[in-house]
């Protein structure tokens, strides 16, 4: 038995309508199925946007170098990598006087040498070497530690390669590759000066072949097309790469001086060499390199575009949230997989292009930043 809603007389539970005052006997609103349904929509939607606006937290205590940097005054964000020689951390709810006085608590520490600062970026090496880079982007700040290489009494290779170049002025270092057919060696105790007067050994020795040079860099080839890359890292730290010719460079001639082919018919070999050389290619560059950089420029301009959608909204957008969560998560790998290819070998057209799109999407950045 129920009572009845309208007059309140005991009524059997499946009457349609009541026998004495003919009031009908509905269900209450909330046991009906599209009642029951609508509240169940509305938990799952509700655990979902806890869900896309929860935070992550971490521990600075758990972080293998925080003994070396001062702490965030924000615990919410994500450790990329965490490891007893290296940082990597991004800081969420931070604000740019918060930035600000973390970058002078770690110049406090000692985070002064070399340092350079740019915009809402600093970069600087303490007495020990280990070197600091804090940025800071749209309320997040990126914090990033190595430590320095070690490095002992510098062996040079005896190679034939390593025997194309001088040697280094300093006797500390490191090889950390060593083949017949290239050299990877970190050469310690070397300032910029010192940087410089070796990169003119080096075209001394006859690597002056399609050189570029900047202010902490210097790549060439010699006549027979051995390539050399050389690096200032900072901390009085050099880099030298020298590797062979590929089998197709090898194969190609060096110089515009080279005798012409005897008959017609070499001449037309030659041609057809060049052509299936040359088809392997992208203007001078590895298909799969070019690829990479486009495909990453080709995401962080998308990337830019939606930090700026995101800027202006007022941060309540569901969709947004969740979309600005994928975002962050796909821009970190990008990121480590574009900066991947500037430990690799890259030939000279590769390294030009790689400089064209690190400026155009730092440019870019810069002004979404602004």
């Amino acid at each position: 038995m129920v009572l009845c809603r309208n007059c309140n007389t005991p009524i059997t539970k499946n009457a349609k309508i009541c026998p004495s005052c003919g009031a009908k006997n509905k269900k209450p609103f909330f046991k009906r199925w599209w009642f029951v349904l609508l509240v169940v929509i509305l938990v799952l939607g509700g655990i979902g946007s806890i869900n896309r606006n929860k935070k992550e937290k971490f521990d600075w205590n758990e972080v293998e170098l925080c003994d070396r940097l001062p702490k965030p005054k924000s615990n919410v964000g994500r450790i990329w990598s965490n490891e007893p020689d290296r940082l990597s951390i991004e800081v969420e709810k931070t604000s740019k006087s918060e930035y600000k006085n973390y970058v002078k608590e770690s110049q406090a520490m000692g985070y002064t040498i070399e340092s350079e600062e740019s915009g809402d970026s600093y970069k600087a090496f303490d007495e020990e070497g280990y070197g600091l880079s804090v940025s800071y982007f749209n309320e997040s700040m990126d914090i990033e530690l190595e430590a320095p290489t070690e490095m002992g009494t510098l062996n040079w290779p005896k190679s034939e390669i390593a025997g194309l170049l001088p040697l280094p002025k300093s006797t500390v270092g490191k090889v950390s590759t060593d083949t017949e057919n290239g050299c990877y060696i970190y050469v310690g105790e070397t300032s910029i000066d010192d940087f410089n007067a070796y990169a003119d050994e080096c075209a001394n020795n006859g690597f002056s072949v399609d050189y570029e040079r900047g202010d902490k860099f210097y790549n060439a080839k010699d006549e027979a097309g051995n390539k050399l890359s050389l690096s200032y890292q900072g901390n009085n730290v050099m880099v030298i790469q020298i590797r062979k010719p590929d089998e197709t460079e090898a194969d190609a001639p060096a110089t515009e001086q080279e005798s012409e082919p005897s008959s017609a018919t070499e001449q037309q070999t030659e041609s057809a060499e060049k052509s299936s050389d040359s088809a392997e290619l992208i203007d001078g560059m590895r298909p799969e390199f070019k690829k990479a950089m486009d495909s990453y420029e080709e995401f962080m301009n998308e990337y830019c575009e939606f930090m700026e959608k995101y800027a202006e909204s007022d941060g309540s957008d569901v969709g947004l949230l969740a979309d600005y969560a994928s975002y962050m998560s796909k821009y970190a790998d990008v990121v480590e997989d574009f900066e991947a290819w500037d430990d690799g070998e890259m030939n000279t057209a590769e390294t030009a292009y790689y400089l064209d799109v690190q400026t155009r999407v730092s440019k870019k950045l810069l002004e979404v930043a602004e």
